[in-house]
């Protein structure tokens, strides 16, 4: 007989307090759009969002940086502490996205919460309270623009070749959340009577705009 899966308490309540949410917009007069993207399309598509910078990034490089005599590239030692620190990138990432978010929000870190995708080993972060366009939009593409941009300038910086490589991957690996970023950039001109709700189970997000 096949044993029950016990249900994960914490995104029962994730989804209980969505719902709760979406049923007061909907009262309210607001119309419900469900803008969310499957894995498998996220990490293709994180090619052709983040891909670009990518391909801008080292072409930069490369007409600042030329090539070395030791070549540009991670090597021995220094492969190795790439690993461990982009492995530690993957969980500040998520932290950055709380630190996006929370400052727009009225419980703060009460409203943010870090889990983990067990069936993809992979961490997540997720914001409880409606925010707006623009505010999603600063919390979705901060570890874009820390863990990315920011640190491909301090590689410009110190010439350093792990930052280099360690501020591309990260570029990439924030191809999903500039992704999504695309999806909400058509909501920015709603303004004031637009709300975004981090969608409780899938890659995405719900939009509620206020109806004529």
């Amino acid at each position: 007989m096949k044993k029950e899966k016990k249900p994960n308490m914490a995104k029962q309540k994730i989804i209980e307090n969505y719902e709760r949410q979406k049923q007061q917009y909907l009262e309210a007069g607001y119309e419900e759009r469900q803008e969310t993207i499957s894995i498998v399309r996220a990490n293709v598509m994180a090619f052709v969002t983040a891909g670009p910078f990518v391909v801008l990034g080292l072409i930069l490089w490369f007409c600042i940086r030329p090539l070395s005599k030791e070549g540009n590239f991670v090597l021995g030692n220094q492969a190795v502490c790439f690993l461990v620190l982009f492995l530690v990138c993957i969980f500040v990432h998520e932290l950055l996205h709380g630190v996006g978010w929370v400052f727009w929000t009225q419980n703060k870190w009460k409203s943010i919460y870090l889990g983990m995708m067990w069936e993809y080993l992979t961490p997540y972060c997720h914001c409880k309270e409606p925010l707006g366009p623009g505010q999603y939009l600063v919390g979705g593409l901060a570890p874009f623009a820390v863990l990315g941009i920011g640190m491909y300038l301090a590689a410009l910086v110190s010439s350093s070749i792990l930052l280099l490589s360690l501020s591309l991957f990260n570029i990439l690996a924030a191809g999903g959340d500039t992704t999504i970023a695309c999806m909400l950039f058509r909501y920015l001109k709603y303004d004031k009577c637009c709300y975004i709700l981090d969608h409780p189970t899938d890659c995405g997000f719900v939009a509620f705009v206020k109806q004529n």
